[in-house]
């Protein structure tokens, strides 16, 4: 039997507009982050899935974006599930921290990735893969499920779809709030069917929207120098 599964990041939280790692550790969702996931809930409805499931990380981020993307779509929070399994990457002692701060080697060095991580209390990549893994597997297989709505981080997803993806494949960037990758799953295999991004590029809530900090993606010797000496 075919199922679709709709997985979406969650909307801008303080820790995004500030570029700090937000893994196990939480921060509030932003003004802007509301309007984004009436945004998303709006364009979710328009396309007229029959959700059967609803499920979002233990993050209150997370909780957060499920509940207001519901009220957009459907009028009232739809009853849902909490999975710890669906969680962000777990990053030790890089959590709170300074984004660019944390170890990002590139695929060839993930090994030292993995001892840096583990060494600082976080997770490699292996344990993030085999967790989130598992977790979507778990949600799939579930006899009375048909259609299901998830929220989760970026980072746990980028991990997902990189297992699940065409071998070479690169990452989705930009990254950005409320993307929703959508899979068929069927025989216990996922596809991906499409990565869409909600048009909440020129919202305006006003406030600070870091865009005069880099994130660790663009982030340089020069550049440092610049915004933080």
């Amino acid at each position: 039997m075919k199922k679709i599964l709709y997985a979406m990041r969650h909307c801008e939280t303080l820790f995004n507009v500030q570029h700090k790692s937000q893994g196990w550790c939480d921060s509030p969702i932003t003004p802007r982050g509301r309007e984004q996931c009436r945004i998303a809930g709006e364009e979710l409805a328009a396309r007229g899935v029959a959700f059967d499931h609803f499920y979002s990380s233990t993050s209150e981020r997370c909780c957060d974006t499920l509940e207001l993307v519901c009220e957009a779509a459907f009028g009232q929070v739809m009853p849902y599930v909490r999975k710890k399994g669906l969680r962000e990457c777990g990053f030790g002692i890089f959590e709170a921290k300074d984004d660019f701060c944390e170890p990002d080697f590139g695929p060839e060095l993930s090994e030292i990735r993995s001892l840096v991580m583990l060494a600082g209390g976080g997770e490699t990549d292996e344990q993030v893969n085999k967790r989130i893994y598992e977790c979507m597997s778990t949600i799939m297989s579930d006899p009375s499920t048909s259609n299901v709505l998830l929220v989760s981080s970026g980072g746990s997803l980028m991990h997902f779809h990189q297992m699940v993806a065409e071998p070479g494949s690169p990452r989705p960037f930009p990254n950005t709030n409320c993307m929703t990758y959508v899979y068929e799953w069927e025989d216990g295999n996922f596809s991906l069917s499409e990565i869409y991004r909600p048009n909440i590029a020129n919202i305006d809530c006003g406030g600070m929207d870091g865009s005069g900090i880099p994130n660790r993606w663009q982030m340089d010797l020069e550049a440092a120098r610049r915004i933080f000496a």
